[in-house]
């Protein structure tokens, strides 16, 4: 009986060892795997953010006043009126009352 106690015991020491590395471990990847999730998290946000910035620049560049600032600025005026122009048919479609017998 003697025999089996210290065997015993060592087998005890050895389990609880095991457990106390393998905490230490599962701690240790836990702490760089909260570290790197923080980080994309910061990442995201600023992404975020100028995904907005952008949004709210394009939304600015495609507004009708300032289209029309631009226009100002390269010379271009406002229509007072509109002209309708209806196209003509080219002289080789054109018939005339022409006979060739004249």
């Amino acid at each position: 009986m003697k025999n089996k106690k210290p065997k015993l015991l060592i087998l005890i020491t050895g389990i609880i060892g095991a457990l106390f590395l393998s905490q230490l471990v599962i701690s240790y990847s836990l702490a760089t795997t909260g570290g790197k999730m923080r980080q994309l998290e910061e990442k995201s946000q600023k992404l975020e953010e100028q995904k907005r910035l952008l949004s709210e620049e394009i939304n600015q560049m495609g507004s009708l006043s300032r289209i029309a600032e631009k226009a100002q600025d390269i010379g271009l005026v406002k229509v007072s009126s509109v002209i309708h122009l209806t196209p003509q048919l080219p002289v080789a479609l054109e018939t005339n009352n022409l006979s060739p017998n004249r």
